[in-house]
């Protein structure tokens, strides 16, 4: 970034009272009293309502000079932007739009301060500083040198720092892109975890009711098994308590013996019945 430009030298060859305020309070801002030249600025501001443009114009230049180098970046803004307000050529627009884009990227920064030569005001952050204000800060100081470069297309100041600016602004704007990439899919990677997880659950749940399912009939099934062995079991003991009980009722086992005794009597039977007779012996006369 390019230094500020202060316009000390304006206010030394007028003699009317708001003059007499500018020129003290360059002698402050000289010394480095800062503050001291910022009041001197505003006194000779306010008595000098009715004065000429150009000597409000730079009284205004310079109460923002002032304060810029007091840290006080909110009200240099203000005052440099009053001063565009005031100024009498477009030379003096693009100094005062200059400075006024430099005011808003040293407040978006907030970086150390690099000293100009005597007589101006150096507001260049290091090398490689990134600004910690934002796209929004960047983009206004951009519009000011934009402004500066339109009033004034031979400001080389204006059009170097136009150029500086622009480019980290497209390099804020592509990180910002990138983070805000880099967030949504943090954040699919998240929700494809999450339905990862719940069908996963889900899975697991299925398998269990399954399974519980799969133990609940092998307890149905032994149980329907028990039922019919105990029932079984129930009967068989009944039949026997009945046999116990009538010993006239006979037995499967016992009923087919004596069948078959019975079958095997009637056959020897009958062979007795079909066997021949014996002829009669004869039988001698006994007279």
């Amino acid at each position: 970034m390019r230094s500020l430009i202060i316009v000390l030298a304006l206010l030394l060859g007028v003699t009317d009272d708001p003059s007499k305020k500018g020129r003290k309070g360059n002698e402050s801002y000289r010394n480095e009293q800062h503050s001291e030249a910022a009041q001197l600025y505003r006194e000779g501001i306010e008595s000098g309502t009715e004065a000429k443009p150009g000597i409000l114009a730079g009284l205004w230049n310079n109460l923002g000079a002032s304060l810029f180098r007091s840290g006080d970046f909110q009200q240099a803004k203000e005052a440099f932007s009053n001063a565009i307000g005031f100024a009498r050529s477009d030379e003096e627009v693009s100094k005062f739009a200059y400075n006024t884009g430099n005011t808003i990227y040293s407040e978006t920064s907030q970086g150390p301060s690099q000293q100009g030569p005597p007589g101006s005001l150096g507001m260049a952050p290091q090398q490689g500083m990134a600004p910690q204000g934002g796209g929004e800060g960047l983009q206004e100081a951009l519009e000011f040198y934009k402004q500066s470069l339109l009033a004034d297309p031979t400001n080389e100041d204006a059009k170097y720092n136009y150029e500086f600016v622009k480019r980290q602004l497209d390099e804020q704007q592509q990180e910002d892109q990138n983070q805000e990439n880099q967030e949504n899919q943090d954040q699919q990677q998240n929700e494809d975890e999450q339905n990862q997880d719940q069908q996963d659950q889900q899975e697991n749940q299925d398998q269990q009711e399954n399974q519980d399912q799969q133990n609940q009939n092998q307890q149905d099934q032994q149980q329907q098994n028990q039922e019919q062995n105990q029932e079984q079991q129930q009967q068989e003991q009944q039949q026997q308590q009945q046999q116990e009980t009538d010993p006239t009722k006979l037995s499967r086992e016992e009923a087919e013996r004596i069948l078959q005794a019975l079958q095997n009597e009637e056959q020897e039977l009958l062979r007795q019945v079909m066997k021949p007779q014996a002829r009669p012996k004869k039988v001698d006369k006994d007279w």
